[in-house]
Parts: structure tokens; C-alpha cells; sequence
């Protein structure tokens, strides 16, 4: 009889322990979107957003931008939705895409470009 309850009581605090069971489902690298780039000086102000990162949080996000002789990364707080300037910025035309990390792997948007004036 005490082995039985022993064997009760195991089962119901496996059960409760264990939760959701998820273990058919893939993680991913997170999907990105690219949003706008908003000039404010001479810095830009850049926007994105994570789609989705299922089954693993986010580690980083940010952006990645430059021109032809210029290459710079910006990192964000780790959010949905997610923004952050540049660094100063001469005229000229440059790139930008968002990117974030989570334990899986690295996503990126689509490739945007904006004109510093």
C-alpha cells in the first residue's frame, strides 16, 4: 500500500511539473521584419519586428547598416517590436536590415535604403 501511494504521488508531480507538452514542435531562428528609417539630424532612427521566434526568447535584436565604405551594428532591447539610432551619419544613400537572435539562430528583414540629407 505505501508503495502504491509512493507511485501516486509521483505520477501527480510529474504531471504538474511537466506542463504543456511541446516536444513535437521545431524551434526556429526567429522571422524578422525590416520596418522605416527616419532621419532626426544626422542620425536615422530605424524600426523592426520579430514575427516569430517559436520555442526559443530572444537573445539579441538590432540592425545592421552602412553604404559601400561604411559598415555598423546597432543592438536594440529585445522586444517585438524593436528601434534604435545610428551613429552619426554623413549624406548619402545606405542599407539597413533588422536582425534577431534567439537560441536557434540568427533571422534578418528584407533590406531597406534610405538617403541621409
Amino acid at each position: 500500500m505505501k508503495s502504491l501511494i509512493y507511485i501516486l504521488l509521483f505520477s501527480i508531480v510529474l504531471v504538474a511539473a511537466c506542463g504543456e507538452d511541446r516536444s513535437g514542435e521545431q524551434p526556429f531562428a526567429p522571422t524578422v521584419q525590416t520596418g522605416t528609417a527616419a532621419q532626426t539630424g544626422d542620425s536615422v532612427l530605424l524600426t523592426g519586428a520579430v514575427l516569430t521566434s517559436p520555442n526559443s526568447p530572444l537573445r539579441e535584436c538590432g540592425f545592421e547598416y552602412g553604404n559601400d565604405t561604411l559598415r555598423g551594428k546597432v543592438v536594440a532591447d529585445t522586444a517585438n517590436t524593436f528601434s534604435a539610432y545610428t551613429d552619426s551619419l554623413g549624406k548619402g544613400t545606405y542599407y539597413a536590415v533588422a536582425y534577431a537572435r534567439n537560441g536557434v539562430g540568427t533571422g534578418h528583414g528584407d533590406t531597406i535604403y534610405f538617403v541621409v540629407r
